[in-house]
């Protein structure tokens, strides 16, 4: 018999504990599979976005960071996120070259004109003080961010190798992402959630999650899209909410961890704590007391009242008891700090001034300033971190001992935190001091051997030269300010009236920086900046803004296509160069060069519309239908695309749909002065007087310092009859501009047709000398003369106006009639 193989023995059990191991690890490894595969998948298929501050990529055979446009998607969402400003750096830093990145919110990007904001500022105050070094300073801030999203900016910004870093935060802290008084998601979680959502965000698996999450919670148009401060209204926080301890803790957590990122790269630290505008801005919102009971509030109300009406008539004693009154029975009301501020400044009580306007800013439910506690926490990082080479600049405190008893106010700030070209330079230079002690030591020896230690700081106009800086600039800043300060929560605040009149007059007092001879002016400006720094596109962007406003087309063209050469990656600068094209009637290389803004920021409806609008011109209507249709999807509250959709359509024979886009546009306007004036010519050309005149009235409101928006504005309410709304427009414009013949010859026609033939005279005498050749002035102001039985000096502007165009017949019929000859007429 065969031998036969021995049995094998038996496999000894598996222990319960390897196995529910190997259970637990096949249920983790198969969905961890899965989720590989996805992310692969998702990644090839091109789908998602970039999370990252820099992007990689290469200009003129150099490789390069550029801004990711995409970077606040994570944070905001596509339709709420506003694009970082435009940059571009060399990934390889020059030698000799300090490279400075400021990180922050939107006071210190520079809004609403970054070209002049803190990051230019800190570069025209370095370069100028030490010439023969080269500075690059990075606008690293953004619109709407906090502490939370400036944590991953700076630490994506150790790869671009700075030497530097400037931080102004705490704006934001409460409405920003994860503030408690935010609108972009969950309020004040745990920070470890923040983290953990942000870290899956950055896979395209995460984006794929959270686009379905927002497909689900779809939010009503209104909350659709970006409205500014306007949309916080209903999200008020007390300063006692518990809430706002995970604030605090949040920014503390995430200013150190900045600090940390900086020292393990290598660079110095410039922490800086925040001004506010404390004089001159009250607060957005104010709650009272829980505690308090319904008769101690109609009590409050009664001598809050009280208190009011006696400091509106200039009794500030009377006022200041009452008010007192009132804080012994409820003094956690923000507005009442306010109030009592004003009292105890107008009494000389400075201490006390300070004290309260500081509380107002405290107790404010609409927090969109940063706080005393804010504050300390930077100086508290600061003076932990001083020797990890972290430096303080106390703007708070600087702008405190700049200002007049030691309040900041309209002086320095347009509203509540954004500043003027004198408040960037102030809080400029507080920074500059602080960041010349951390150039390497070598340099600091060779300033000092070269110039001595007191070579002085240059001065504000020394920056203004640099920067270009013109009343022109002025104004244009002012006017987008007056345009925030028509909405809410501007329009709640008790200073409201003042603020609003006193922007209203300084833009008066700038008038004439439009006028020919001051844009003129300007530009030699900028061109002269120009020779020092030739190489800036801020300053070319400039140059063709005053170029095509002087009717330069072809400068403003070139100077466009070198801002385009020297910032690439600028939305911006491709959609000037599309609107400089358009003028030119170039409408083919103007559609390419909108079509490249939307490229680069693809929620860029205004350049997607001008897109469409220039294919249309082209005659390509399919396209340029579809790409209006596009900007509607993106924005389907934009009436501008609404109003060319429906020009389109009508083109085309397609009036019921037409008509439907024109309704749309109309109920869809949007609420910016240049805007609401398409939208009223518009009107205007198609018989619409009534709606023409409404949207005329609102872009003036916008905008009031605008003489031709007043002349328009007065032609359809006269087309309506309305005489008296009429003269009104016509006499404001003769006042903003004295010197625009249009202007006077426009208020004279309206005294006539008024039967104001004295009036009229004046106004036509006006135009004549202003413009000579305006024959129609002249036949006018002899026709009025007549009226007034001067008929000699009648003959004498008719007769002026033959010499001038002998074949005028009416001018020639009314010379016979005064002259007592019969007209040609008559002896025919």
């Amino acid at each position: 018999m065969p031998r036969q193989k021995p049995l094998p023995a038996p496999r000894a059990p598996i222990s319960r504990v390897k196995l529910w191991s190997l259970r637990l690890g096949a249920m983790a490894g198969a969905p961890a599979i899965f989720f590989a595969l996805l992310e692969l998948g998702l990644r090839l298929s091109g789908y998602g976005y970039p999370t990252g501050f820099l992007l990689s990529s290469v200009h003129e055979g150099r490789p390069v960071f550029e801004q990711n446009n995409q970077f606040g998607w994570r944070f905001f969402g596509a339709q709420m996120s506003h694009p970082p400003t435009p940059f571009l750096i060399s990934q390889t830093k020059n030698p000799g070259t300090t490279r400075i990145f400021v990180f922050g919110e939107s006071a210190a990007q520079g809004d609403p004109q970054p070209q002049f904001g803190l990051p230019r500022m800190l570069e025209a105050l370095l370069s100028l003080r030490h010439p023969e070094r080269r500075f690059e300073v990075m606008n690293a801030a953004m619109v709407g961010i906090n502490s939370h999203t400036i944590l991953p900016i700076a630490r994506d910004c150790v790869k671009a190798n700075g030497d530097i870093w400037v931080v102004y935060m705490g704006n934001n802290e409460v409405v920003g992402p994860f503030g408690a008084g935010t609108i972009f998601g969950p309020q004040a979680p745990a920070l470890p959630l923040i983290r953990a959502s942000l870290a899956l965000k950055s896979t395209r698996t995460g984006q794929w999650l959270d686009s379905m999450r927002q497909w689900f919670e779809k939010p009503p148009p209104e909350k659709s899209e970006w409205g500014g401060m306007t949309m916080f209204l209903e999200n008020q926080i007390r300063p006692d909410d518990s809430r706002m301890r995970a604030v605090y803790h949040h920014f503390e957590r995430n200013l150190d961890d900045i600090i940390v990122s900086g020292w393990r790269a290598g660079v110095g630290i410039v922490l800086g704590t925040v001004a506010v505008n404390l004089a001159d801005c009250a607060p957005f919102g104010s709650a009272h007391s829980a505690k308090l009971s319904k008769s101690e509030r109609s009590q409050w109300d009664e001598l809050f009242r009280r208190g009011a009406e006696a400091q509106l008539a200039g009794n500030n004693r009377e006022a200041d008891t009452r008010f007192r009154e009132a804080a012994h029975i409820d003094d956690s009301f923000a507005a009442l700090h306010f109030c009592e501020g004003r009292c105890a400044l107008a009494l000389g009580q400075t201490n006390e001034a300070q004290r309260h306007f500081r509380a107002a800013r405290d107790l404010d439910t609409l927090r969109f300033r940063c706080d005393t506690r804010l504050n300390e926490l930077i100086r508290q990082a600061a003076l932990y971190r001083r020797a990890s080479h972290v430096l303080l600049a106390d703007a708070e405190k600087a702008f405190a001992d700049h200002s007049a008893n030691g309040l900041p106010g309209n002086e320095l700030f347009y509203e509540h935190v954004h500043l003027t070209f004198e408040g960037n330079y102030l809080l400029s230079r507080t920074v500059a001091e602080q960041v010349e002690t951390l150039l390497p030591r070598k340099f600091e020896t060779e300033e000092m051997v070269r110039y001595g230690i007191e070579r002085p700081w240059p001065s504000v106009s020394d920056c203004a030269r640099r920067l270009a800086w013109t009343d022109w600039n002025r104004l244009t800043g002012l006017t987008e300010v007056f345009n925030r300060l028509n909405d809410p929560p501007f329009t709640g605040q008790l200073d409201h009236d003042s603020q609003m009149g006193r922007v209203r007059a300084d833009m008066e007092s700038l008038a004439s920086a439009a006028r020919p001879e001051s844009l003129a002016s300007a530009q030699s400006t900028c061109e002269e900046a120009l020779t020092l720094a030739p190489s800036d596109p801020l300053l070319h962007a400039q140059l063709a803004t005053l170029e095509q406003s002087r009717g330069d087309l072809p400068g403003a063209g070139a100077s466009a296509r070198r801002v385009v050469e020297l910032l690439p990656c600028g939305a911006n600068g491709w959609s000037q160069l599309g609107g400089i094209l358009v003028q030119q009637r170039q409408f083919e290389e103007a559609a390419a060069a909108f079509l490249r803004a939307f490229q680069l920021d693809s929620q860029d409806v205004w350049s997607l519309q001008n897109y469409a609008q220039s294919l249309a011109k082209l005659g390509h209507r399919d396209e340029a239908m579809r790409e209006y249709k596009r900007a509607l999807s993106i924005k389907p509250r934009f009436g501008l695309a609404w109003l060319g959709l429906g020009q389109l359509l009508e083109e085309m024979g397609r009036k019921a749909e037409a008509e439907e886009c024109f309704r749309k546009a109309l109920a869809n306007r949007i609420h910016r002065a240049s805007e609401l004036a398409t939208l009223a010519r518009f009107c205007r050309g198609r018989g619409w007087l009534e709606a023409a005149a409404t949207n005329y009235i609102d872009a003036l409101k916008l905008n009031p310092a605008d003489t031709m928006l007043h002349l328009e504005a007065g032609q359809s309410m006269g087309a309506l009859g309305r005489r008296g709304d009429a003269e009104l427009q016509f006499a404001e414009a003769v006042r903003l501009s004295p010197a625009l013949a249009q202007a006077h010859f426009l208020y004279g026609l309206e005294f006539g047709r008024d039967g104001k033939a004295a009036e009229a005279a004046a106004q036509f005498s006006e135009a004549v000398r202003l413009m000579p050749e305006l024959l129609e002035a002249r036949m006018n102001l002899g026709i009025a003369l007549m009226q007034q039985g001067h008929n000699s000096e009648a003959l004498a502007q008719f007769e002026e106006v033959l010499h001038r165009n002998p074949t005028n017949a009416l001018a020639l019929r009314y010379t016979r009639l005064l002259q007592g000859k019969p007209s040609p007429e008559q002896g025919r």
